[in-house]
């Protein structure tokens, strides 16, 4: 089973991929698959080329706050970077789900949005209502104009959860999210 974990910024999707580990799935996080990505030598170069140094810190290592903050206002930059970026990690997602015997969960926060279905046993989303959602943003440093910014750029949240095969709601605390991902978790492996 290749569980799609998606839904929106903000929302609780780590929350939710770290309750499914704890019940035995294989996580894996396409965001730190970019990661990799992104601070590999290949990509750097092409970053560099693009934007010059001021894409990187001051160890020379792709600085991701000033990337996200050209890209999630720009569509044209934003278009080059995940040309640069996506089909490496689509490579590295297939490499990190090939063993059949395993059940697992990747979390990919543009699953939708950049049609990555395919695949995929099923699709989960994490939702919550936007003043949670935000306030969690606001906690994690986030401005104003950079929470609208990612979340303007996310297909809208009602979207993801009419597109899912199951939705979590986490407006709570973790420990209520944490028991729905178990309750889901042992119908799934019923089917």
């Amino acid at each position: 089973m290749v569980i799609g974990l998606t839904g929106g910024i903000g929302c609780g999707k780590s929350t939710a991929a770290a309750s499914f580990a704890e019940l035995g799935f294989v996580v894996v996080d396409a965001d730190r698959l970019a990661r990799q990505v992104l601070e590999s030598p290949a990509c750097v170069v092409r970053l560099r080329e693009r934007w010059g140094d001021d894409c990187l810190d001051e160890a020379g290592v792709p600085d991701r706050r000033w990337i996200g903050a050209k890209v999630f206002f720009d569509p044209a930059e934003r278009d080059f970077l995940e040309s640069v970026t996506h089909p490496e990690v689509a490579r590295l997602r297939r490499e990190a789900t090939a063993d059949q015997s395993k059940d697992y969960v990747v979390e990919i926060p543009l699953l939708f949005e950049k049609d990555l279905t395919a695949g995929l046993t099923m699709v989960v989303v994490v939702a919550c209502s936007d003043g949670v959602r935000r306030e969690r943003l606001r906690a994690k440093g986030l401005s104003e104009t950079e929470i609208s910014a990612r979340i303007a750029s996310q297909l809208p949240l009602v979207e993801k959860v009419k597109r899912a095969d199951f939705v979590l709601w986490n407006d709570g605390e973790p420990s209520f999210l944490r028991e729905q991902v178990r309750l889901w978790s042992e119908q799934a492996r019923m089917v």
